[in-house]
């Protein structure tokens, strides 16, 4: 291959290879857009909450047993004392 044939060959290379560059930053473009972002996002959200259901469809029970624990916890000084006077009342005969 001659040396302006080598150069033509190569030039045409870099020509396809920056036409590649050029829309590959162009798709990139597009998926960093604010409303591309947002319909990512959005799906994503939808795609969870489709998933929180079907987990919590699933576990009824152990959602309800971790709510009542957790609904024990911070609750658990007024139901002490409760007991502590329901205590006090069968303690002295009322």
């Amino acid at each position: 291959m001659s040396a302006p044939a080598a150069v033509a060959s190569a030039k045409a290379l870099r020509d396809d290879a920056l036409a590649v560059f050029k829309g590959d930053l162009e798709i990139a473009k597009l998926e960093v857009s604010p409303g591309r972002v947002k319909e990512r996002a959005m799906d994503e959200a939808v795609e969870m909450l489709d998933s929180a259901r079907a987990i919590a469809e699933e576990n009824k029970a152990v959602i309800g047993a971790t709510l009542a624990a957790l609904l024990g916890w911070f609750f658990r000084e007024p139901i002490r004392e409760l007991a502590e006077r329901l205590i006090d009342k069968v303690r002295s005969g009322d």
